[in-house]
Formats: C-alpha cells, structure tokens, sequence
C-alpha cells in the first residue's frame, strides 16, 4: 500500500496539484498584503506631503485643504497632480505639483511649489531609493543642495541642467545621475503646469539670472 502511495506521488498529477496549491497561496497572501499595505503607504504619503507643504510654499499662508482635490494630468508620458493653493481670500497664491522621476536607485517622487508668477518657492523629495551617502543628498536633511531650485523659473533658467552637462544646477561628488534625474523631473513637472495653467506667466528675468 505504501509503495503505491509513493509511486502515486512521484505521478505528474500529484507534483502538478501541490505545484499549483502552492502558488494559489502564494497569491492569496500577495493579495492579502498589498490589500493590507496599499493604505497604509498612502496614508503615509498623504502625512508626508501634509508635513512638507509649508516648506515648499516657503512659508506662505494657506487657508484651503491644498490636497482636498487633485487635477491629474499626463504630459511627455508621465503623469503629475496639480493642487491649488488659495489664501483667506480665496485667491490662488501657488501651486503645488506633486510628480515622479526616474534616478539611479529607482522611482523618485517630489513635491514642487510654484507661485502665481511661475516662480519656484520650493522643492521637496517624498520618496527614493538612492545610494546613502551620495545619491541621498537630494534630501534636505542630508545637504542644501534642494535649495537651489528656489526662486527659478522657465523664464529666468536658459538650461534646466546640472553644470557637468552645461547647466545650472550642481552634481554631487561621485554621483551625478541623481542630481540630473531631479533637474529633468522638476523641469518637466514646472513645463507641465504651464501647459495646463497658461494664466500663470513666468516672471521677467532679472540682472543675475534669478528673481
């Protein structure tokens, strides 16, 4: 009995069953944990994004719910939320946009703030994957370096480029990917909000090149 038993399992039908038990349940519990975390990383994200408004507003005053409601649009094949920051007169001040960028460790994602005259008030990194100790420099608690995209503007900035390519913006010693993937972002996400609010005109550019 036991050696038909055990002849009964080295059958195809048998190894194919379990094969295939097993990766039911392997899919049921990858199912059950992005159930489970999906809300957990956006709530998350949502508190992140709430603890980094002041400073991408550059201390403005706000009195709406600034990510109450999002307009949601692609432009050159990425996809960006735009929210409209209103003072207690309801008068739109700024815009925040929230939008992503490819760098050397993976998916970036960013907070813009952008004043009413198309200048930048801020800049802010939510998330990466960047190498610690070079590529995670973009983060302000690590250097200045996100400071400088303060104050520019599609008008006052003729390059939107780190200087090892020609342009505004420095690298980082022994990691220039990152930096450069942030530049790219950030422009594209300022050209993307001037293509859905042409009523926001950049700024006349100054003696030195900045507001």
């Amino acid at each position: 009995m036991l050696a038909v038993l055990e002849k009964w399992k080295e059958g195809i039908s048998y190894q194919s069953g379990l094969l295939a038990t097993v990766c039911g349940v392997a899919a049921l519990l990858l199912v059950v944990t992005d159930t489970y975390t999906k809300p957990l990383i956006a709530k998350r994200i949502e508190e992140d994004q709430n603890a980094l408004l002041t400073e991408v507003l550059n201390g403005a005053p706000y009195a709406n719910k600034v990510f109450a409601n999002a307009d949601n649009i692609q432009f050159d094949g990425s996809r960006y939320e735009i929210y409209p920051v209103k003072n207690a007169q309801g008068t739109t001040t700024h815009y925040v946009v929230r939008g992503t960028t490819e760098g050397y460790g993976g998916t970036i994602s960013f907070l813009l703030g952008v004043d009413s005259d198309g200048v930048i008030s801020g800049v802010r990194i939510l998330s990466h994957s960047e190498t610690p100790g070079l590529g995670d420099k973009i983060e302000l608690a690590k250097s200045q370096w996100i400071l400088s995209f303060n104050q520019h503007s599609l008008k006052n900035t003729s390059l939107w480029a780190v200087k090892k390519d020609g342009g505004t913006f420095d690298q980082f010693a022994g990691a220039t990917i990152t930096p450069r993937a942030v530049v790219n972002g950030v422009h594209q996400a300022m050209q993307a909000l001037m293509q859905q609010l042409p009523q926001v005109k950049p700024t006349e550019e100054t003696t030195d090149g900045k507001q």
